[in-house]
C-alpha cells in the first residue's frame, strides 16, 4: 500500500527544536559554497544579482554561501530554533515565515533557492507565490544533498546503510522533489534544467554519527518517541566504531539542482 505523502502543515515541527537546529549548527558538512558555486555556473550570470531569497535556510549555511551570487540575501524558516542558529553575514537577513505565505511585494527577488526544502512545503501554493515574487527572468533553484550511504574509504559503508541503518530507521515518505515540466509551466517558469553531482566531506566516527542525529528518519525516531537521544548515539557509536577504524574517513555525498526560469 502506498503511503500518502507528508502533511507539509506537520512534517516541518521535526525540525523546530533547538536539539535539532544545534545539530544542523554544528554537525551536517559546510557543503553549500561548493553547491552554490555549481548553481553560478548554471544560471550563467556574470555578477551577482541585487536580490535573493533563501526559502527554507535552517541555520543559514545555504545563506551564507548564496551571497556569492546575489548582493542582499534574505533566508527564511518556519522554525524559530533554526534561525536563533542562522549564521550571520553582512547583508544576510532571516526572517521567520512559512515558504506559502512568503510577505513579500511580487517582483522582490532575482533568484529563489530551495536548499533540501521542496519536499517540505506544500507545491501548489509555493511554486505560484515563488514566481510572484521572482522579476521577469528570475531563477528558481530548488536544490539538495545527502549522504548517498558509499565511501571510497570505506567498503563496508554501503551493506551497513542498506542492511543495518536503513531498516533501524526508515526515511519518512516525501514527495518526489523533481519540479516537473507540465508542474513548472503551469505556474510560469521554462522548462526545468535538472543537474546532478557529488562530494565527499571527510568524518570521523563521532563526527559522521553526529551527522547522522540529524537526518529526518532519526529525528523521527525521537520526536515520535520511539528511541532516546542517548540511546540512538550510543548504538551509533557502537556500529560505526568498527567502520571507521579510528581514522578519519571520506563519505559520499550525492545532490541534485534544478534551474527553473521565470518566463
Amino acid at each position: 500500500m502506498t503511503e500518502p505523502p507528508p502533511d507539509p502543515t506537520t512534517t516541518h515541527r521535526l525540525f523546530d527544536h533547538d536539539r535539532v537546529a544545534a545539530g544542523y549548527a554544528s554537525a551536517r558538512p559546510f557543503l553549500h559554497p561548493e553547491v552554490f558555486a555549481r548553481v553560478r555556473d548554471l544560471i550563467r550570470v556574470p555578477e551577482p544579482v541585487h536580490r535573493a531569497l533563501d526559502v527554507g535556510c535552517g541555520t543559514g549555511m545555504s545563506s551564507v554561501a548564496l551571497l556569492d551570487l546575489a548582493r542582499e540575501v534574505t533566508g527564511v524558516d518556519v522554525s524559530l530554533p533554526m534561525l536563533l542558529r542562522a549564521r550571520r553575514a553582512e547583508h544576510l537577513h532571516y526572517l521567520a515565515s512559512t515558504a506559502e505565505d512568503l510577505p513579500f511585494r511580487d517582483g522582490s527577488f532575482d533568484l529563489i533557492a530551495a536548499c533540501g526544502s521542496i519536499d517540505w512545503v506544500d507545491r501548489e501554493r509555493f511554486l505560484p507565490r515563488a514566481a510572484e515574487l521572482l522579476v521577469g527572468g528570475g531563477w528558481l533553484v530548488p536544490l539538495d544533498f545527502g549522504d548517498a550511504g558509499r565511501s571510497p574509504d570505506i567498503p563496508d559503508l554501503q551493506r551497513w546503510h542498506e542492511e543495518v541503518l536503513q531498516p533501524a530507521f526508515p526515511s519518512p515518505a516525501s514527495p518526489d522533489p523533481m519540479v516537473g515540466s507540465d508542474e513548472a509551466a503551469r505556474f510560469g517558469f521554462g522548462e526545468p534544467a535538472h543537474h546532478t553531482f557529488e562530494s565527499r566531506p571527510s568524518f570521523t566516527a563521532p563526527g559522521y554519527a553526529d551527522f547522522l542525529m540529524t537526518e529526518s528518519s532519526v529525528i523521527a525516531a525521537v520526536e515520535y518517541g520511539e528511541r532516546s537521544t542517548e540511546e540512538i548515539r550510543g548504538w551509533l557509536g557502537a556500529e560505526l566504531s568498527g567502520l571507521f577504524e579510528g581514522e578519519t574517513r571520506a563519505v559520499t555525498f550525492g545532490g541534485y539542482i534544478q534551474v527553473l526560469r521565470k518566463l
